[in-house]
């Protein structure tokens, strides 16, 4: 066998692998009960999944200028993969999406109350800005963050 076959052996093993995996993310986003496990399925084996096709992909080039065009898509992909799992989680939590299990420690519990008191003070400052009178005035958290002050 010549170097070229391996290449096509290797490239297969690595295009099947990749879809199988892909394959296996979005039976997970179907499956699977709540939005916590969706959200692995995104993220694991769909990023790994493009990762094997790229590789692949990759294998099969004789020009490097292609590969070095693929090198920064792979960088990317597992660069923003999990930055967006973490903000679909957040959301999810604040919006109650997800199955009521027992948490055996709730991190965001404490951030998400925050958060919502400043959403809230700074709702009141809003009509207050509006002209919503002095009324309004006793309901202000003087301890909340300001969203309006640099």
């Amino acid at each position: 066998m010549t170097v070229a076959d391996w290449l096509d052996i290797a490239t297969a093993i690595f295009l099947v692998l990749g879809s199988i995996l892909s394959l296996s993310a979005g039976i997970g986003l179907l499956r699977f009960p709540d939005m916590i496990a969706r959200l692995h399925a995104q993220s694991k084996p769909q990023a790994a999944g493009l990762m094997f096709i790229l590789i692949g992909l990759a294998l099969q080039q004789t020009n490097w200028t292609v590969v070095l065009f693929i090198f920064p898509i792979l960088l990317f992909q597992f660069i923003t993969t999990p930055a967006a799992g973490i903000v679909l989680a957040r959301g999810g939590y604040r919006s109650k999406h997800y199955e009521n299990v027992p948490l055996h420690t709730d991190e965001l519990e404490v951030e998400v109350a925050r958060a919502q008191r400043a959403e809230e003070a700074a709702a009141k400052r809003e009509r207050l800005v509006r002209g919503g009178g002095p009324e309004l005035d006793s309901e202000l958290d003087p301890n909340a963050p300001n969203p309006l002050s640099l």
